[in-house]
This record gives C-alpha cells, sequence and structure tokens, in this order.
C-alpha cells in the first residue's frame, strides 16, 4: 500500500500539548517523490502526540511542507488503510493532496487474477471532534475516506477524483457515527459519491457536487443480522451529472431487520443521471444469497423536496419497497424530472405516502 502526499497540516489535542511544530522533513521525509518516507511521518507524529510540554491548550501541529512524499504502509501493519487515525481526539486536518496511485490495482482486478488486498487511502475512526479542510483525495485503490464509529466529524471544501471505471472508489463512506457534516465537497469517482452505511445517525450533505460515480446511496443494509440503523440524514443542495444513480437507498433482500427513518433529499439537480430517486430493497448483486426473499428493513420518513433536472432513462421514479416491511411517510413535494424532453415515468411498489406541488413525473404512491 503505497501512495504521495502533498502538503498536508495535521494537528491533535490530545491532552496538554505545547504549541509545537514538528515537520517531517525533520525526521528524515524527503520530497523527491521516490524516498519512503513513512517512518519519518510516524515518527513527527508519536512525538506531537507524545509532546506534553509547557501545558499549553494549542495543540502541536505535524506540517508536511510543500514537495512530493512517498509513503508506504510498513509491512508489519495489518491494516485496510494506508493512512489511518485511530482514537485522534481533536484531529485537524489542513489541506494538501493524497494519492492513492490506485490505477495498477484497479488493472489487477479488471484482469481477473489475484491481487493485494486494497486500501481505503485515508481512514479516521473512533476519534470524535475531528475537522477536516481543503483536503484532495486521489486515485484511492478502494474508498477514499472512511469515517467509522466516530461523533463530530466536519469534511469540508474536499475534492475527490477517481476513474468512472474505477471499482469500488467512494468518495466519503460513514458507517456508525453521528453527528457528521459534509460541506462544499466535489466528488468525482467510479462508486459513490457519499455512502451511509448501518449505525449512522444526525449527518449533513450540503452543497456537494458529485459525478462521475454512483450517487449519494443509504446502503446497503440488512446485510447482517442485528445491524443499527440509519436515521435523521439531510441532503441539502446537490448537484449530480451522469451518475449511476441520483438519491438512493438500497437494502438486501435478506430478512435481517432494521431502519431508515427521517430522511430529507432537498434542492438537488440532476443530469443525466440513470436513476435519479430510487428505493430499492431487493438489492442482491448477481442474484446471489436472497433470490425471492423479502427486506425487513423498515423504510419510513424520507422527504424530496425541490428535486428537478433529467433522467437517462424513462423511469425516473422508482420506490420498490419491501412486502414485508412497505416504506411508509414518503413525500414528494416539487419535483420536476423529465426523459428526453418528455415527462419521465414513475415505478411503486409496496410505497405508501404522499405528493404536493407540482410532481412531475405524477407520484405512484398509495395512501
Amino acid at each position: 500500500m503505497a501512495g504521495v502526499v502533498t502538503v498536508v497540516v495535521v494537528t491533535a489535542a490530545l491532552g496538554a500539548a505545547a504549541a509545537a511544530e514538528y515537520n517531517v522533513v525533520g525526521y528524515g521525509a524527503r520530497p523527491d517523490g521516490r524516498t519512503d518516507s513513512a517512518r519519518a511521518f510516524l515518527a513527527a507524529w508519536a512525538a506531537a502526540c507524545n509532546d506534553t510540554g509547557g501545558g499549553s491548550s494549542t495543540a502541536p501541529v505535524v506540517r508536511v511542507p510543500a514537495g512530493t512524499f512517498l509513503c508506504s504502509a510498513p509491512a508489519a501493519v495489518d491494516s485496510t488503510a494506508w493512512i489511518q487515525f485511530h482514537y485522534a481526539h481533536g484531529l485537524k486536518i489542513r489541506g494538501g493532496t493524497l494519492d492513492g496511485r490506485g490505477e495498477a490495482f484497479w488493472a489487477c482486478k479488471a484482469a481477473g487474477r489475484q491481487c493485494p488486498p486494497g486500501s481505503t487511502t485515508l481512514d479516521i475512526s473512533q476519534s470524535n471532534n475531528v475537522s477536516v479542510r481543503r483536503l484532495t483525495l486521489l486515485n484511492s485503490k478502494t474508498a477514499h475516506l472512511s469515517v467509522f464509529d466516530c461523533a463530530g466529524v466536519t469534511l469540508r471544501g474536499l475534492r475527490i477524483v477517481a476513474p468512472a471505471g474505477s471499482p469500488n472508489t467512494d468518495g466519503v463512506h460513514v458507517q456508525f457515527s453521528c453527528g457528521v457534516r459534509i460541506l462544499g465537497a466535489t466528488v468525482r469517482t467510479g462508486d459513490d459519491c457519499v455512502s451511509l452505511g448501518p449505525g449512522t445517525s444526525d449527518v449533513l450533505v450540503r452543497n456537494i457536487r458529485c459525478g462521475p460515480g454512483h450517487g449519494i446511496s443509504i446502503g446497503s443494509l440488512g446485510g447482517e443480522p442485528g445491524e443499527v440503523g440509519v436515521r435523521n440524514v439531510t441532503v441539502d443542495g446537490a448537484a449530480l451529472a451522469g451518475t449511476q444513480n441520483g438519491l438512493r437507498i438500497k437494502t438486501w433482500g435478506r430478512p435481517n431487520r432494521g431502519h431508515v427513518a427521517g430522511v430529507s433529499f432537498a434542492r438537488v439537480t440532476m443530469r443525466g443521471v440513470r436513476n435519479p430517486i430510487v428505493v430499492d430493497q431487493n438489492y442482491s448483486p448477481g442474484n446471489l444469497n436472497c433470490p425471492g426473499k423479502s427486506s425487513a428493513v423498515k423504510i419510513s420518513g424520507v422527504e424530496y423536496t425541490d428535486v428537478e433536472g433529467t433522467s437517462a432513462t424513462p423511469v425516473a421514479v422508482r420506490f420498490d419497497c419491501s412486502g414485508s416491511y412497505p416504506c411508509t411517510g414518503i413525500m414528494l413535494k416539487n419535483v420536476n424530472l423529465t426523459y428526453q424532453g418528455e415527462p419521465a415515468q414513475t415505478f411503486c411498489r409496496n410505497a405508501h405516502g404522499s405528493a404536493s406541488g407540482v410532481v412531475s413525473p405524477p407520484s405512484c404512491l398509495s395512501s
């Protein structure tokens, strides 16, 4: 697992920290793009974390100066992440570029060969009060940025880019976390721009530009017994262009209980999106393990307000809900989606709710 790092400033409020700065070059890192500087980065981070002098409330700073630094994960590290911050409460990341150099890994997968494990570029786990600003992530082998088991995370001004054909390169994946804000992001990848997994609550996604990719997704859910659901999600202000999906909720067609509740999608523009609005409760890639089974994930209280644009397929609104646990409380308000200059179509199965304002294509929800 190797990639290149360019200009990142990291601070961490860990205990009583002195107002000190730790430059990775001082620990042996070389900005030539060829010398492996991973151990120098780790040494600078360790020094900053161990700094307790002075009793200052100002957090220590790990600084990466201008240049290109090659960093690989040490062979002894057993991790699916290239860069991981674990129990880093008060972490702040400011600026810079992380290039995961995933091209060779994607080619290996495409050739059907036995490949080394892929890695997430940046993993933030079990950390509270985290702030990331103006960070660029490129060409991750798998997901670009993962937030796992965290509380109070703000991601502002992210730029995430990978080719449309790169597999499983989600932009931001959030799971078992609460109080996450994704603000002013631009995401162009080969998979979900933003994906929200089990155990996620109180999430705000605002002013995001997405495409290419698979859109904004909740799920997939219900894959395993005992999963915690997803609740209180707001997407406010989104522009999606040329994506596979727009606003998607997906659950496995398996009898594992769960829930999605309290979701609001508002002020969303679509351009050439294949499935602009979709709830898929029969998700089963390759029809493996669950053909003919019914999802036990209950979906309720999902609102779509001020959504407009163009669909790349005739059916722009699809609510394919569970027969065992039908969708309830779906609301459409001021939705206008067209296909080739004409009103698009809708599809509803086991879907209940209401519509208000101008809704085109007309709602097929039952009351």
